[in-house]
């Protein structure tokens, strides 16, 4: 038993003094990647056209949350001890919903799938390292562009037309965990769009009754570094 408590109070040491390590190191170090792994719920926020026909039976649309998948890959480039720039090429997979309510209260949905290329530039400001954690925030913007994007469909007699490209800014906090060979990273996101993305199409009865959509996502992402 003794034997056994000996044993891993070593391994715990050891485990220490290697993150130690591998902080001194990646404290060193000006540039270095990895990969983002993450989830995501993302809406929209609606403007309501101001005035419709007459005889449109839309009265109210709203939009719902739905899930998503993000991938990236991590390029760091540490220009100060407390802070980074950072560009994470991201594939990211969403679900948004528009409900709508006509005139009797009936509910109709509509799905809009979104496969993202990602394109985000960020400044992170790191604290000071408590034992081998540091708390960290992220500023920044980002070019997203749709390859899902339904804006060229000619089918179309009721559904809304959204744009390929799109422009947002982010805000997010974390916390760096460093391990022997690899620092990892939960992270906490949120994201607005700054450009209005709906395509018009005044003869959609879905779509003349929204002004403009802007995009909003939070992500839940894990980021390994090494």
């Amino acid at each position: 038993m003794k034997r056994t408590t000996v044993l891993i109070f070593i391994l715990v040491l050891s485990m220490g003094l290697s993150a130690q390590f591998n902080f001194n190191e990646m404290s060193n170090k000006t540039i270095y990647f990895g990969i983002a792994m993450g989830v995501n719920v993302a809406d929209f926020k609606v403007i309501h056209a101001r005035s419709v026909p007459q005889n449109d039976s839309i009265r109210y649309v709203s939009s719902a949350r739905g899930p998503g998948l993000n991938l990236g890959i991590i390029g760091n480039y540490q220009f100060h001890k407390y802070f980074d720039l950072r560009f994470i090429p991201t594939l990211s997979f969403s679900d948004k919903t528009l409900v709508y309510r006509d005139l009797y209260n009936n509910t109709v949905k509509k799905d809009i799938t979104s496969i993202y290329l990602d394109f985000p530039l960020q400044v992170r400001f790191k604290s000071k390292p408590i034992k081998d954690f540091r708390i960290y925030v992220i500023a920044g913007g980002r070019y997203d562009y749709d390859l899902a994007s339904n804006v060229k469909a000619r089918r179309a007699d009721d559904i809304v037309k959204v744009g390929r490209s799109d422009v947002a800014a982010e805000l997010g906090v974390g916390v760096m965990i460093y391990f022997p060979y690899f620092i990892m990273s939960p992270e906490l996101k949120w994201s607005q769009g700054v450009i209005n993305i709906l395509a018009p199409t005044p003869g959609l009865i879905y779509s003349r009754t929204i002004e403009r959509i802007y995009s909003r996502t939070f992500t839940f992402t894990l980021n390994l570094e090494g």
